[in-house]
């Protein structure tokens, strides 16, 4: 099979972006989920089993006045004597889901910290965030994108990380894919890399199509906040330093389309990328599957090698 240059296809996007593109959009603001009960501090359901190596924590939230939970896995070894000068990188996981709970994206961790013994990834600390009652948002005075910063900022002044973007790793599935695309473009100057898994590009289009409107439910209060508009705004500044993105994606997942064409869209505004698709795989992407899972695990590594960082 021959596939069109990339240069070729990206014209034919761009043409079909101009033209006006129709995308499956199964979830999104289509649905009522943020309608649910939402707190900022949650404990888990009875049958979700928290990995005792997370600890359950809070900081009080200026922005929300409020005190938001997150789960915080602490580098081994961190407080031995011998480490007491010794700094470590920091990643932060954005879940899944709406509304926002701390506990959502945990089911990660034993295979996050299965690569850490296994030297694939470096001793840093792992961050499991609530994202707000709109996950990732600032929506309605739910301030979900503000408290995320807050917590940033809250980790740095609390423990010993590397307090530089070039050690601040993003990664999220579904609408933490979505977020963490958002936030690296938006706040290049506090991250260098993003992990952006099964990311739902196709609303973050419907949003910058339609001054905000994601669906039946609900209209973002930023209509500019998606990841195609900060795309655009993020290649306009020269100045505005480089970040990391690896868009990984099931080819069965229905935001499986979206993804391929922002790969392309990205490649046509300047932005490098990787695109990691992941055969067989549906909406439920992890990071246990045979192909993909090992080069998003190994992405935190690279991009420390490539910013100078050794943990």
């Amino acid at each position: 099979m021959k596939f069109l240059p990339l240069s070729i296809l990206s014209i034919a996007i761009a043409a079909s972006l101009e033209a006006g593109i129709e995308f499956e959009i199964p979830n999104a603001g289509n649905n009522d989920k943020h309608l649910l009960e939402f707190h900022w501090k949650n404990e888990p359901p009875a049958n979700r089993k928290i990995n005792p190596k997370l600890e359950h924590l809070s900081f009080f939230s200026e922005s929300n006045q409020a005190n938001v939970g997150f789960y915080l896995y602490t580098p081994d070894g961190y407080y031995d004597a011998s480490n007491r000068q010794k700094r470590y990188p920091v990643v932060y996981h954005l879940h899944g889901g709406r509304p926002g709970a701390e506990f959502k994206g945990t089911s990660h961790f034993p295979l996050l910290y299965q690569s850490i013994q296994n030297g694939v990834r470096p001793q840093s600390f792992i961050v499991f965030v609530n994202g707000g009652k709109v996950s990732h948002y600032n929506w309605k005075g739910y301030n979900g994108e503000t408290a995320f910063l807050e917590l940033v900022e809250h980790i740095d002044k609390s423990y010993r990380t590397i307090a530089d973007r070039k050690a601040r790793f993003l990664q999220g599935t579904s609408q933490g894919g979505r977020g963490v695309t958002r936030y690296a473009l938006k706040h290049p100057h506090l991250f260098s890399a993003a992990l952006a898994m099964a990311a739902g590009h196709q609303s973050e289009f419907q949003i910058s199509q339609n001054n905000g409107v994601e669906g039946t439910f609900i209209t973002m209060d930023d209509p500019k906040n998606n990841t195609w508009d900060l795309a655009r705004a993020y290649a306009a500044n020269p100045s505005n330093p480089k970040v990391e993105i690896m868009l990984a994606v099931g080819d069965k997942d229905a935001n499986y389309k979206s993804n391929l064409l922002y790969h392309v869209f990205l490649n046509d505004l300047g932005i490098e990328n990787q695109l990691v698709i992941a055969r067989g795989a549906g909406h439920g992407l992890k990071f246990s599957l045979p192909e993909a899972g090992p080069r998003m695990l190994a992405f935190q590594a690279e991009v420390l090698d490539k910013n100078g960082i050794v943990p």
